[in-house]
């Protein structure tokens, strides 16, 4: 085998020392843009490089200086130098070699399309002239003082918006419409490009090169991207450090400006577009900038404070090796080696990453099912769910089953063993019976009082928590009004009463007896239903109960008759309902103990016994607490603009339960009833939940 010679324009540049203190340099591909990091063996290996030599001849060379390699070392480094296209390949060998490569890539077109898909970017500008050209307007937004004004003024705004923070918490709701979603996303854009500036002209402050700003899609959401690959070049981690948190604190500054401005500027449109860049700014940066578990901002912060390199595959090596290692025992050594500390951090991180993965990508393929036509939905929920989420388990669970001849029986494979079949077992045995169902506990018997009429309280009877027995008085109230027209009345009377008897029994005048008999009859009425009204005026509790929500009641206070005075409540009579769905409704069994948990955590539980259940599905949610329009379980189908009923999405029935305790709770409270149900799979169960949704969902 023959050394190949290396192209003419690679550049070696030095970059700073490894984790471990060992010396680094880099392998720059200029018509790639591309860099490549060297230990020092490897540097050695091209420092001493001979083209056209043979390789034995090559291997003793490198001896006599003192390096320590051997020849399968400086095969296998050949063949990295070969497959990055580092070396020149001589006529129609490196013509073939390209065109393997290009074989070995070529995809289908279906795995071009998923590839695609999933992720791609589109370079917009190349910015290096312009950002050489403009940095010198932009510097002061990077010195101290502009630092210090920012950080003072934002201290201003801050303490005003504490002391307005739910204006500020009211304005937050505006996002949520139509119009508030556009403006939104304009200030996104808005935000983000600013943010790639960032990035652009801290790294052009460096002296690196910024070949291009772009935009890319991932999973077709799209992200603005700056490449600052030419950062590699810089020898202190800490200016790479400065470069990645650029654009995360061009973000905090114009939060805090904006901010200030939202706090000091009247009502009106540019109020509203200094909250649109700060709210925007704060969520975008907290949301999707921070998190180191995804290849953005947080990522490369991370990686080069942590001073490790290509920080996700690491970890993601060390991870698997571990999780090997824990469950097979196989005494391999790790990838790579790295002090306990250290090594352990990197593998908390994989696991940390895999969940917020996990979760992150599920999410998105559902947004996109939801989001998309029906059988569009279908075909990229799958690809995700696969890709994302199922690929990686196959791919692993294949390399166990390739090492398997390297498993040998001991104490870790018979501990995986056990913990495998327990898992199995509670998977597969029908061992579960216990049904949870949301449910509502309520009052039944309870009144409001209210007074009569408008009026002033004379009288108190009661206090707060009182137990009143059935027309026991509670409060006594004058009204003015009701006394100046019974005054009035009565006075009307005397005078009808008089006029009458000044009257003469002669025929003329017996038609105006005859009048002014009826209206001396029509206020004799009227005054005893003003009697009959003044009597109501001493309120009397028309139930046996506890009195509630009197707290602010006094002597000689005014209350109108709309306002209620206070509550009577009958804690002996009282009822939980629940709703239960198609999966748990076989499972039902009715004369069964159960037992109510208010989701307050305030109040005690609720002895049951299950009564009753309901074979017809409801049409509309009969308690609004367990919507989830109102932070509950059970999720509502949106209607048509104007309609006040909610109908859940599945089919709920109702179930009664019948009360064996009484507890002192509010009129109505949300919770959940726990009762024992027939026994069953949870791996049966999760099989038939599955079918029932693909069956409902491919209905289209």
């Amino acid at each position: 085998m023959i050394v190949p010679a290396l192209r003419d324009d690679l550049e070696i540049l030095r970059t700073n020392s490894r984790e471990d203190g060992s010396p680094a340099w880099l392998i720059y591909d200029a018509l790639r843009n591309k860099y490549f990091t060297l230990g020092l063996t490897a540097f050695k290996l091209i420092k001493h490089w001979v083209a056209g030599q043979d390789i034995v001849n090559f291997e003793k060379k490198i001896k006599q200086e003192g390096l320590d390699v051997s020849k399968d070392e400086i095969v296998q480094f050949i063949g990295f130098l070969q497959s990055n296209n580092l070396i020149i390949q001589p006529g129609d060998k490196g013509v073939m070699n390209l065109m393997q490569q290009k074989l070995t890539t070529k995809q289908s077109w279906w795995m071009y399309v998923i590839h695609h898909y999933l992720f791609f970017k589109f370079p917009l500008f190349k910015p290096d002239a312009w950002l050489d050209r403009t940095l010198k307007y932009v510097k002061f937004f990077a010195s101290k003082k502009f630092r210090y004004i920012t950080y003072i003024l934002g201290l201003i705004g801050l303490m005003v918006v504490m002391n307005q923070f739910e204006q500020f918490l009211t304005t937050f709701t505006y996002f949520f419409s139509t119009e508030g979603f556009f403006y939104y996303l304009i200030t996104l854009v808005f935000i983000k490009s600013l943010h790639e500036l960032g990035h652009a002209y801290v790294a052009k402050h460096y002296g690196c090169q910024v070949p291009s700003i772009g935009i890319a899609f991932l999973v077709m959401f799209p992200f603005l991207y700056t490449d600052t690959s030419d950062a590699w070049r810089l020898r202190d981690h800490r200016e790479r450090l400065f470069i990645n948190f650029a654009g995360i604190l061009t973000e905090f500054h114009i939060a805090i400006l904006s901010i200030f401005l939202w706090a000091v500027l009247p009502e009106g449109v540019l109020k509203s577009a200094a909250y649109f860049l700060a709210t925007t700014s704060l969520i975008s940066s907290i949301t999707i900038n921070v998190s180191p578990f995804m290849r953005f901002d947080g990522y490369y912060i991370f990686s080069d404070w942590l001073k490790v390199e290509n920080l996700h595959p690491r970890s993601f090596a060390l991870a698997k090796w571990w999780l090997r290692e824990f469950l097979f025992g196989l005494n391999v050594p790790a990838p790579e080696i790295l002090n306990p500390a250290r090594r352990n951090a990197l593998i908390i991180f994989a696991f940390f990453t895999w969940t917020y993965r996990f979760f992150l990508f599920l999410g998105i393929a559902f947004l996109v099912y939801h989001f998309a036509f029906k059988l569009l939905g279908i075909l990229l929920f799958i690809i995700e769910i696969y890709w994302f989420i199922l690929k990686p388990i196959i791919t692993e669970v294949k390399q166990w089953w390739s090492i398997r001849k390297m498993i040998q029986f001991n104490q870790k494979v018979l501990r995986t063993m056990i913990f495998l079949g327990l898992g199995l077992f509670l998977l597969i045995f029908p061992w579960k019976s216990s049904l949870k169902i949301p449910a509502v506990y309520e009052v039944e018997n309870y009144t409001k009082i209210f007074s009569p009429y408008d009026g002033r309280i004379e009288k108190i009877f009661v206090k707060k928590n009182e137990i009143v027995k059935k027309g026991q008085i509670l409060i006594q109230l004058h009204s003015s009004k009701l006394e100046e027209e019974i005054v009035t009345t009565t006075r009307k009377i005397i005078l009808a009463k008089r006029e009458i008897g000044t009257l003469s029994q002669s025929a003329g005048n017996l038609d105006k007896y005859l009048t002014l008999s009826q209206q001396l009859v029509s206020l004799q009425t009227e005054l005893l239903g003003l009697k009959t009204s003044q009597s109501k005026l001493v309120l009397r509790s028309p139930i046996a109960g506890q009195i509630k929500d009197f707290e602010q009641l006094s002597v000689k206070q005014w209350v109108n008759h709309t306002t209620p005075l206070m509550m009577i409540v009958n804690y002996d009579q009282g009822r939980v309902r629940g709703l239960i769905n198609d999966s748990q409704i076989k499972r039902f069994q009715t004369n069964v103990s159960a037992k109510f948990i208010p989701n307050d955590g305030q109040h005690d539980s609720v002895k049951l016994m299950s009564k009753h259940i309901d074979l017809s599905a409801v049409q509309t949610l009969p308690y609004l607490a367990l919507s989830s329009n109102h932070g509950g379980p059970i999720g509502i189908r949106n209607l048509t603009k104007g309609q006040f009923k909610e109908r859940p999405e599945e089919s709920y029935y109702l179930t009664e339960f019948k009360v064996l305790n009484t507890p002192k709770t509010k009129i109505e409270i949300p919770g959940y009833v726990f009762l024992s149900g027939s026994y069953y799979s949870p791996l049966v169960e999760l099989v038939k939940n599955t079918i029932a949704i693909l069956r409902r969902e491919s209905g289209f």
